[in-house]
């Protein structure tokens, strides 16, 4: 029983976090899209980098979320 409520409550901290990354992931879009448009800055690279490790992160937590879910399902 003490495994199923911390699997449970791990679920609802990888969710937050998988928002949270994908949040931040479309802020450093948005910001590479301004710095290549407005600013002719030369960090693109590495904004585009942040962005595809923030929502490669977001995609493998979002697969930890659902095998947590498949064992959830498993234990009931």
């Amino acid at each position: 029983m003490k495994t199923m409520k911390q699997l449970e409550t791990k679920i609802e901290d990888y969710k937050r976090f998988v928002i949270t990354l994908i949040i931040l992931s479309s802020y450093f879009f948005v910001g590479t899209i301004i710095s290549m448009h407005v600013y002719q800055n030369q960090l693109e690279e590495l904004m585009m980098t942040l962005t595809l490790i923030g929502l490669t992160a977001a995609f493998y937590f979002t697969l930890k979320l659902s095998d947590f879910q498949q064992r959830i399902s498993e234990g009931e």
